[in-house]
Order: C-alpha cells, then sequence, then structure tokens
C-alpha cells in the first residue's frame, strides 16, 4: 500500500494540562473524593482473544477499548492490575502484577511484566485509565486469561490409536472410536481437558458432546513425514507443530462413574484420497488427552490417554477431507460414551480392544489460541427438484462451505447417496452416504469431512425411504465480523457480499484456502493478496497470525525457501507466493500495531530475500525458484498469460527487500534497514534495465499489469513515472475500461489509478457487467467468487477478493497510517465517482470503531465520521471553497476537536480527535 499523502500532514502533540503533566510524572493513589472522567474502559482484550482458555505466551499482551462523550478525549496514563483470583482482584490486592499508574497513552499490546506465568494458572485483570486532563475512570469489568500447559512433562500422556500404520494403497480407513471410564470423588469446583486428535477428533463426557468446535484442531504442519511424488521436489528442512485444545469441561463431570469417549477422524494428518500434489499424509489418526479435575477441599485428579483405553470401529466405515463420509447407522455404538455402557448389550457385539501405544508427532504441542471451525449457520433450501423418482436436489440459494444435515426414515439398510455440486454443476467428487438403521426417523450430519457446494442431490429414495428434510449447515472458522461496506451501487454491495461469503468459505482450520473442495489448500499467493480485505470485514488478526506461522514453519530453514502453501500440502507458484511471509506480517503490523509479529518474522523474512538472491542471472533479474518448479509471474488473466514472470517477480524481490528494510527500521536494526533498501534499489535497478522501454513510454509490452507492478512498488525512475501511467490509462480506454490483469495486479491497477487521480476509471472498471468484469459472474447469478474471469472453473476462489480493501481505503476512505501503525492516527480521505451516490464503511480496529461515510447533496458533500477515543485522524475533503465548509453546522476550523492544517490540491486538510462529526462542504465539478 502507497499512500503518497499519508504523512504529508503530521499531528502535533497535544499538550498535556499542567495537572496532566503533573499526574505523568507522580504515581499516588486516587483519593475518594477526586473527580472520575466520563471515560470508560472495556473490550478487555487479551493476546486480542476475550476471555482465552489456554495461552502458552509468558508475557501476554493486553488491549482495550476507551469511549468518552468528549470530543479529542486521550489516554494519558493507565494502571493494569493482575490476580490469581476474581476475590483478590475486587478488594484491590493484586498478587500478580500492579503495574502502577503509566504516563503513557498505549492501550493496545501492553506487555505483562509480572510474577512467573505457570501452567494452568488462571488470571483475572481490570484496567482504569486517565484522561487528557488528569481525571481517573472506573475500573473496567474483570476480564480473565488462563495458561496452558507449558512444559512438555505436565502432560504425562500417551498417544494412542487404532492402528500403527497403513499400506500405501489404502484410503483413510474407518473412524476410530476410544473410551475409557473413570472415578470422581467429592465436590468438582473445575475441570479441564487438554486434548488433541489427528487429523480431527470429537470429544464426548458421560453421553454429551464437548464444546461446539468442529473438524478439531486447526491444521498444521505435524509432524515427519515422507514427502513422496511430488509435482516438484520441495526440500523438508521445516520446524513442526501441533495444536492442542484447552476445553471447560466442568459441568460434564460429576462425582462417581464417568466414561469419556473420543472418535478420531482422517483429516489432514491422514489424507490419502487427492494425491495430485503428490503422497503427503503422516499416517493413521492418534490421540492424546488429558483431563484434570480440581476439588473444592483444594485436592487435584488426573485422567490421561495410555494403554488402558479400549478401541473398536463404529459407525463411521470411511471419511476423508476431499470425498466425504460413510456412515452405518447400523453400527452405532450406543451408550459408548456412558459408564457401563459399552460393555453391554447396548454395544451390538462391538468388539473392544486395548488401544494401541503410537509414536508422537515430531511438532511442539501448542495451545490453540486461532478461532476453531464452527457451525455458523444453517441454510433452507429454496428450491427442490425430481429429476428421478428415487433423486431429489435440493439448492440452497447460495453457494458455500460445509455439509447437509438429513432426517429421514426409512428401511434398515436403505442406502443415500449426497452428491455436493457448484453453481455449474461440478461435485469435485464430494459425496457422502449414509446407511439407514430402520425404526423410526434418524437425524444425520458428517463429522470430519466438509465440502463447497450450492445444490445437494440425494439418490436412493427408493420405496419406504422418506426424506423428512435436508438442510445446508455453514462451516468455517468462526470469526467474528470486524467491519461493512455499503454505497449507493447495489452491484458493489452484491460483490462485497459475495466476497465476504467466498472468504469465509475458505476460512478452514484456521488457515485460509484457496477452495473447499478441489485443492483446499493454503496458497501463500491467495493469502498474501487477500489479506488485507479480510483484516478490514473480519476479526482475522489471531487467524492470520496463526497461518503466517504456519508460512514461517514452511521455510526451509536452510536455503529460505518458502513454498507455494502453507501448511505445506503441495502446489504450485513463484515468488509473489513466498512472498506471503513479508507482507502479511507488514499488513498485520499496519492495521493492528502487532509488532511482535514483525519480531517473530523478521529472521524468515531476510532468508526469504536472500533465498530470492540466489535466484537470479548475471543481470539480476530472478528467473527460477527450485529446481524443476514452477515460477509463475501473475496468476489468472482474462487472456493467456503473456506477461513476463521474470518482470512481475524480479518486481516482488525488490517489494520484499523495502518492506524487510521498513521492519528493520520499525525493530531499530538501522544497518539491517540500509543494506535492504540497498538490496531494493538494485532490484528496481534490475527491473529497469530489462523492462522499461523509454521510448515507448511502458514497461515491456505494458499489457497485463506490466506497467502496475513498477509503478505500484515505487520502482519506476521520476522522470518516466507521468508516461508510465499514461499508458495505464491507454490500455485500460483500449480495452473498453475492462481489466486485463490476475491475481497480482489486478488490486495494484485499482491502487495506482486512485492514487495518480483516476478513481473514476478504478470505479469504471469495477462496475463493468461484461466479461472480463467483476459484474459478469454477478450477472450470471454467481453468489460467489470465481477463480477465473470466465467462470470454467471453481465458482468459489476468494484471490480476486483484494478489491474489498480498495473499497474501504478508497471508496470509503479508510486508511492506515503507515507512520502510526494500528490506526492509532487513522487517514480518512473518501474518494468520489461520477454516478455514485454515497458510500461508507466502518471498522473495529484495535482501538475501537472508526467510520467514515459519505453522500452527495444538493449542494455538495456530507461526510459522516467517528473516530474512537484515544485515536485522531487526518481528514483530506474535497471541497471548492474551504470557507464554506462546515461541522455540525459550524465553520470547520470553529468546531471543537477540529484543527485545520492545509490546502493540498483540490482538499482542505483537518486533524480530528476523537468523537463524532458531521462535515458539509461545496464540492468540487469533478467530484
Amino acid at each position: 500500500m502507497r499512500y503518497p499523502h499519508a504523512t504529508q500532514a503530521r499531528w502535533p502533540r497535544r499538550p498535556l494540562a499542567a495537572a496532566a503533566v503533573l499526574a505523568a510524572l507522580i504515581v499516588f493513589p486516587v483519593s475518594a473524593g477526586q473527580a472520575k472522567a466520563d471515560m470508560v474502559v472495556s473490550n478487555l482484550k487479551c493476546e486480542s482473544l476475550t476471555n482465552p482458555l489456554g495461552l502458552d505466551e509468558l508475557h501476554p499482551r493486553l488491549s482495550w477499548w476507551l469511549s468518552s462523550r468528549q470530543r479529542g478525549q486521550v489516554q494519558t496514563a493507565y494502571r493494569v492490575q493482575v490476580a490469581g483470583s476474581s476475590e483478590a482482584l475486587a478488594k484491590g490486592k493484586p498478587d500478580l502484577w500492579d503495574s502502577g499508574r503509566v504516563a503513557s497513552d498505549q492501550s493496545i499490546h501492553v506487555v505483562y511484566r509480572g510474577k512467573p506465568l505457570t501452567s494452568r494458572l488462571r488470571c483475572w485483570w481490570r484496567v482504569r485509565a486517565w484522561d487528557r486532563d488528569g481525571k481517573p475512570s472506573a475500573w473496567s469489568q474483570p476480564a480473565t486469561w488462563e495458561m496452558a500447559l507449558l512444559k512438555p512433562a505436565d502432560w504425562r500422556a500417551k498417544w494412542i490409536g487404532a492402528v500403527a500404520s497403513q499400506p500405501d494403497d489404502e484410503g483413510g480407513g474407518p473412524a476410530p472410536y476410544l473410551r475409557r471410564e473413570f472415578t470422581l470423588r467429592g465436590s468438582i469446583r473445575s475441570a479441564r481437558a487438554y486434548v488433541c486428535g489427528l487429523g480431527y477428533y470429537e470429544l464426548s463426557l458421560n453421553g454429551s458432546r464437548v464444546g461446539d468446535h468442529v473438524l478439531a484442531p486447526n491444521q498444521t504442519d505435524y509432524d515427519e513425514r515422507g514427502l513422496r511424488k511430488l509435482l516438484y521436489p520441495v526440500g523438508n528442512r521445516t520446524r513442526k507443530r501441533v495444536l492442542y485444545n484447552v476445553l471447560d469441561v466442568t459441568s460434564l463431570l460429576r462425582p462417581g462413574r464417568n466414561a469419556v469417549g473420543l472418535v478420531l477422524g482422517n483429516g489432514w494428518y491422514n489424507q490419502r484420497e487427492r494425491r495430485v500434489e503428490g503422497w503427503l499424509w503422516y499416517g493413521p489418526p492418534r490421540a492424546v488427552l488429558r483431563i484434570e479435575v480440581s476439588y473444592t477441599d483444594g485436592g487435584r485428579q488426573t485422567l490421561v490417554t495410555d494403554e488402558t483405553w479400549q478401541v473398536a470401529a463404529g459407525p463411521i466405515t470411511a471419511n476423508s477431507l476431499f470425498v466425504g463420509e460413510d456412515y452405518d447407522a447400523r453400527l452405532e455404538l450406543r451408550a459408548w460414551d456412558r459408564a457401563g455402557g459399552a460393555l453391554g448389550a447396548a454395544d451390538a457385539g462391538a468388539a473392544w480392544r486395548p488401544a494401541l501405544v503410537l509414536a508422537p508427532p515430531s511438532g511442539v504441542l501448542r495451545a490453540q489460541v486461532s478461532p476453531p471451525d464452527r457451525v455458523v449457520r444453517t441454510l433452507k433450501p429454496i428450491s427442490v427438484a425430481h429429476p428421478k423418482p428415487d433423486v431429489a436436489v435440493y439448492d440452497l440459494g447460495e453457494n458455500t462451505a460445509g455439509w447437509a444435515r438429513i432426517r429421514v426414515r426409512g428401511p434398515r439398510g436403505s442406502r443415500l447417496t449426497l452428491r455436493f455440486s457448484e453453481e455449474q454443476g461440478g461435485d469435485y467428487g464430494q459425496v457422502d452416504h449414509y446407511t439407514l438403521k430402520g425404526g423410526g426417523v434418524e437425524a444425520w450430519e458428517p463429522r470430519f469431512t466438509w465440502h463447497g457446494f450450492r445444490t445437494v442431490e440425494v439418490s436412493g429414495l427408493e420405496p419406504g425411504v422418506e426424506l423428512l428434510s435436508l438442510e445446508g449447515r455453514v462451516v468455517h472458522s468462526d470469526v467474528a465480523s470486524a467491519g461493512a461496506f455499503s454505497c449507493s451501487n447495489p452491484m458493489l454491495n452484491r460483490l462485497q457480499s459475495a466476497y465476504l461469503r467466498t472468504q469465509l468459505a475458505n476460512l478452514h482450520g484456521s488457515v485460509p484456502s484457496d477452495c473447499p473442495h478441489r485443492e483446499r489448500l493454503g496458497y501463500t499467493g491467495d493469502g498474501q493478496v487477500t489479506a488485507e480485505s479480510a483484516l478490514w470485514s473480519l476479526e482475522m488478526a489471531p487467524l492470520l497470525a496463526k497461518w503466517i506461522g504456519d508460512v514461517g514453519d514452511a521455510q526451509d530453514l536452510t536455503s529460505g525457501f518458502v513454498p507455494h502453501t502453507a501448511p505445506f500440502e503441495g502446489g504450485g507458484g513463484g515468488p509473489a507466493w513466498g512472498s506471503a511471509l513479508a507482507i502479511v506480517p507488514w499488513t498485520l503490523y499496519q492495521l493492528t500495531g502487532d509488532r511482535r509479529v514483525l519480531e517473530t518474522h523478521f529472521e524468515g523474512m531476510k532468508r526469504w530475500v536472500r533465498y530470492l538472491g540466489t535466484r537470479t542471472d548475471a543481470d539480476g533479474i530472478i528467473t527460477h525458484e527450485e529446481p524443476g518448479g514452477w515460477c509463475l509471474g501473475d496468476w489468472c488473466t482474462p487472456e493467456p498469460i503473456k506477461l513476463s514472470p521474470e518482470l512481475v517477480n524480479t518486481c516482488y524481490y525488490a517489494r520484499v527487500a523495502q518492506l524487510t528494510s521498513q521492519v528493520a527500521s520499525v525493530l531499530g536494526h538501522a544497518p539491517e534497514a540500509r543494506q535492504y533498501r540497498a538490496l531494493a534499489t538494485r532490484g528496481a535497478q534490475a527491473v529497469n534495465r530489462r523492462f522499461l522501454d523509454t521510448r515507448a513510454g511502458r514497461y515491456a509490452d505494458g499489457r497485463q499489469g506490466a506497467d502496475l507492478f513498477p509503478l505500484a512498488f515505487g520502482l519506476v525512475p521520476p522522470e518516466h513515472r507521468k508516461a508510465i501511467l499514461a499508458d495505464v490509462l491507454r490500455n485500460l480506454e483500449s480495452r473498453g475500461g475492462h481489466l486485463d490483469t490476475g491475481i497480482l495486479g489486478t488490486p495494484l491497477l485499482l491502487d495506482v489509478l486512485t492514487e495518480s487521480g483516476h478513481t473514476d476509471r478504478a470505479y469504471q472498471s469495477m462496475t463493468q457487467t461484461t466479461f472480463p468484469g467483476y459484474g459478469f459472474p454477478l450477472s450470471k447469478g454467481a453468489t460467489t467468487l470465481w477463480e477465473d474471469w470466465n467462470g470454467g472453473s471453481s465458482h468459489n476462489h476468494p484471490m480476486f477478493g483484494s478489491f474489498s480493501a480498495w473499497l474501504y481505503r478508497s471508496l470509503a476512505g479508510i486508511r492506515p497510517d503507515p507512520a502510526h501503525p494500528g490506526l492509532k492516527r487513522v487517514i480518512l480521505r473518501p474518494e468520489t465517482a461520477p454516478g455514485l451516490a454515497s458510500a461508507g464503511a466502518h471498522h473495529d480496529g484495535p482501538y475501537g470503531r472508526v467510520s467514515c461515510r459519505w453522500r452527495r447533496t444538493a449542494s455538495g458533500l456530507s461526510v459522516s465520521l467517528t473516530v474512537p477515543t484515544n485515536t485522531t485522524a487526518t481528514l483530506y475533503l474535497p471541497a471548492s471553497d474551504p470557507s464554506a465548509v462546515t461541522e455540525g453546522g459550524i465553520p470547520a476550523p470553529k468546531a471543537g476537536g477540529v484543527r485545520c492544517l492545509s490546502r493540498e490540491g483540490d482538499r482542505q486538510v483537518y486533524l480530528v480527535g476523537s468523537g463524532h462529526y458531521e462535515f458539509r462542504a461545496p464540492q468540487l465539478p469533478h467530484h
């Protein structure tokens, strides 16, 4: 992201009142009679999570929102208290940490600096803040966090399963059912389950399922494995990691006899059905579990997985991510997870045997803090067709990801087949099977698979079989909404909805995938190009922090190569894909202020830049990656790709060197900042020597984004920038406003046009309804984004969703200030366009909700905006006559919280403190 105006107007530090200065220098208790501020502290988060259960971080970071009815309100100091009990905190006796009064405006990512944190420790915490006048707020409502198992020795559990190995020619196999009975004494105060099942697990206690997670735990590169029959050779000198869940099971246990059950799915750990990318499975399913019970008398009791557990086959006779699930209800193990149940006749003769103790995965066990998958919505069919007497086709009205839930009645042994298809009819081999047990109404939905689909074809409806209902269950990583965009153009609103539906359908296991059916892979190119869009609309920070950890794990620790999917499951790409390792942390830093993500991945960024430096020819042009591998430039242009991959890849080399230099500067590594800045300059020089045609005023032939990469990345010599931009405009005009770019060039086109003053051209390109254009799929009834512009492949690919960031940053005008990350200072620069009557958005950022909405009026432009407490904004307001600009009905310079800064081009620039504002401005004719 390049914003030429981002740093031209600086917000001078607000001079503190004398009392506030004194308060900043002296720590003193607040007397009972001291006036309280109207500022309220809320939305307490630990590691960007609300009351997390199970943290490995020994120095967690604490954040909070502030709100005030006063404009221009800021925090001048804070105090954090942390205690080991709610009682101690309420009494004002924090036994873990009392920060004291800290003179600071920091209200995000405040690092815990108290007593050392230990395994299973529960912490209660609260915050108070002082306003600009030195008045203290009331204490916040308390929040909590709980530590995980911090040492391997804490587990004292063994990995168990049904089989130790499987032949290569076998599929994933049936799901093992594991059980154990145990006795508890006395009154239970609390109980926790620490559990991991690979690939997936479902845990139950005394006949009740634990929690609402599905497809758990989140996907990582779990273990060492033989990477065989790959599309091209890739080394395996990588880090391994296994995530486990911490679950509160207090309410499910009772004194006396209890039973615990675990069902294991193949998931990614034993994915054998799709072998296009190679043979990438790890081994048969396995699980580890520790249940720890705390009694009211202070005692503790634990149960762990070991050789005393029992295992049996059950009704899930097959399960596969890419195919589906087979369920034979005749084989159900009734009461198997209840005390006494599995040893009686209710088992229908199931052959229970001792479970096997298996080798643990090599990955280090870490508590999962990224969002789990959940069933988030249920869809009712909008129509049902009957092409044959024994077939029914249900249309759910939208393309989605998840599965179907059915209610059926019929004879024992009847078998239904459920085939899942996209809008254009492709099923990608996605099929579930259900065999009836008979005897009444049966309800079923799968556990260990998901599908990408809009329609469900049910066959096997023979006489006597009655399908009572079918519903679509929408499943994805459970990320909350963090923003919304809308405007007066219905097509753009539909497009934004389609993007969100697509992005969510491609979040599973806290991995942003390319599609939910054919590949399901965390392509790094797709992920980096949509990261910003996802962050504006969704609470993606924990998910992306986890996923960029997967990318870092996948990097070859010797060569520095970053593969094209993470967790690595094969697949091809090029340098723009591996560059996610630099782009995503920087994007997170800009929008969330997360400095730690830069610290964590700085060494990996440097390794990646060094790797790219070894992939050049004598002229410094990137020509290859791994031997025999792909080295794509852009991808999925409307016409066959003619754009030089070497041009795109060398531009990315310069770009990631730039980013690595910026990260070095942020982290205080000045010599390395200079080193990588010099590498970026050499990359730019290589691009210009090879591809810049000074006579024609373009790069290469100027088509398919050839001009855009050097322009957007700041590689064009200043004396040629005007000519190169003119070539971009000529190319766009020659195509009637239609773009000709792929997944990488498209967002650059929108940004280059907007930043150069051609928002009208960007808007024209975005609103094309014929091929190739974003409106074309919508005209064909699409409810999600397509993989390619003509719709010939997948109809559920988020990689062209980068436009959503442009909607927020340009049409709504909400932009991060690179000099003040985390939206501590936000830039509000709404861009109007011919034919657009209004646009706006809000975003719930680290400090609170920021919003900007504009609409045309008979007299000009109306702009409504909200700036969170403890932040400021720089407003660039289009106005033909600055003296006629009003805020709240009075001249803007006289309005509270508003300071007039300067005139820049056709915009009046204001500095705006926190609060809500209503600006009115006479608009320029061309706006």
